[in-house]
């Protein structure tokens, strides 16, 4: 059995809600509706893995990518840790600061890491 982790689930249009998950590739996948991109380092050692093929695929803008302002997220995205090259929990900490950051509902976000 895969261990399980505390993650942040970000859908287009509503307030991000914690969630608890198998660290699976597969867990994953389902959550973003397909394939994974992980790589958009946030402070507090966060990660944001998104659908990496979101925008061909036509999913709803959801936020303002937090590295690029002149970019979007598309799709349903997660929030978790990481350490080395592994997935980890995230702190109450992170939750409630990515919570707050992520609460606006348009692509607009807040405001730019």
């Amino acid at each position: 059995m895969a261990n399980e982790i505390d993650i942040l689930v970000v859908e287009p249009g509503k307030a991000p809600y914690p969630a608890r998950v198998e660290d699976t590739l597969d867990a994953f996948q389902q959550i973003v509706g397909g394939p994974i991109e992980a790589g958009c380092y946030l402070p507090q050692r966060v990660m944001l893995v998104c659908n990496s093929e979101g925008k061909n695929m036509g999913l709803m803008p959801n936020r303002e990518n937090p590295t690029d302002s002149g970019d979007f997220i598309a799709g349903t995205f997660l929030l978790c840790s990481f350490e080395g090259e592994h997935f980890a929990s995230l702190t109450a900490a992170q939750q409630r600061e990515f919570e707050a950051y992520f609460a606006t509902s348009g692509p607009e976000g807040g405001d730019k890491y």
